[in-house]
């Protein structure tokens, strides 16, 4: 049974004409009654009593005609929502974002996206690095903004642009000590970091292997979840905390933070773009992975 032999099937139980069937459908009154004889001999009944009023359906053909219908309507609507999909009307973009990508960098380009792409939806998924790359392999969200690359084959990885981290303090706390502190002394001031499987404390640890400090030794009072958790337990005067230096910019720049250096620690990362290798790229997904890459790379290579 094939989409055709639907089509001609109901086409000529509307005209009851063969021949006018024939002509609805662009075909000849031959290649019509070929199609339906093998309907017929599929499905092992007659479909159409032939007499002078025409073609008339049997009762077999009326119950089929009503299903055909339904059959046929369905692959209509299914042909229009694959070109809505690919002329990007009416679309919803899932994608996921650790917290400093989710921050900063998708928001700062949704006024672009949704200019270009006015009947796309995005949708974000935010959580740490390692959970959206689970994300991306149980096929949840189609793109992956991350701080960090991680080893698994099933993931394409391309770098976006580099993050610094910094160690912040609250000024009532800087105030009372150093602007620059060892590393000796960053083992016993109260530490607020992130949570097992964030990009940024995955960097934090990395640096730290080229120095002396032992992340063991650290005097940890808090473990939060996300970038605006850290910056606001920051702002309270919890403690000291590495982060991203986007995410807490604006309180640099209004004095409500200050950065603490650590001789012989400097750390940066970068940000990544993450998609399933080997997989085709949805029209949005595809629109929306290279505004990401070339605006960032851009500003990347402006600010060198």
């Amino acid at each position: 049974m094939t989409l055709k032999q639907l089509e001609v099937f109901v086409a000529v139980a509307e005209t009851r004409s063969f021949s006018r069937g024939a002509d609805k459908t662009c075909i000849t009154q031959s290649t019509a009654s070929q199609h339906i004889q093998g309907l017929e001999e599929e499905l092992g009944i007659r479909l159409f009593d032939r007499g002078r009023g025409g073609a008339l359906l049997t009762e077999a053909g009326k119950l089929l005609v009503a299903r055909a219908r339904k059959i046929l309507a369905e692959c209509d609507e299914s042909r229009s929502a694959v070109r809505r999909f690919v002329g990007m009307e009416d679309v919803v973009l899932r994608v996921g974002a650790s917290n400093t990508p989710g921050t900063c960098l998708i928001p700062s380009l949704l006024d672009q996206f949704h200019k270009q792409y006015p009947n796309v939806r995005l949708e974000v998924l935010q959580g740490d690095s390692t959970s959206v790359i689970e994300q991306l392999v149980a096929e949840e969200v189609e793109l992956g903004f991350i701080g960090g690359r991680f080893n698994d084959e099933r993931i394409h990885f391309e770098a976006l642009g580099e993050d610094t981290i910094v160690c912040a303090v609250s000024p009532d706390i800087a105030a009372k000590s150093k602007q620059s502190i060892s590393q000796a002394e960053l083992c016993k001031v109260p530490m607020i970091v992130r949570e097992q499987g964030s990009g940024t404390q995955k960097a934090v640890y990395e640096a730290f292997a080229g120095t002396w400090i032992n992340k063991d030794s650290l005097r940890i009072v808090a473990v939060l979840g996300s970038s605006e958790a850290i910056r606001r337990a920051l702002l309270n005067s919890t403690g000291y905390a590495f982060i991203s230096s986007m995410v807490i910019s604006e309180e640099l720049s209004h004095g409500q933070l200050s950065t603490v250096r650590i001789p012989g620690l400097n750390i940066s990362r970068k940000f990544y773009a993450a998609r399933r290798d080997g997989r085709e790229l949805s029209p949005a997904a595809a629109a929306f992975w290279d505004l990401m890459i070339s605006r960032w790379k851009d500003d990347n290579r402006n600010n060198r």
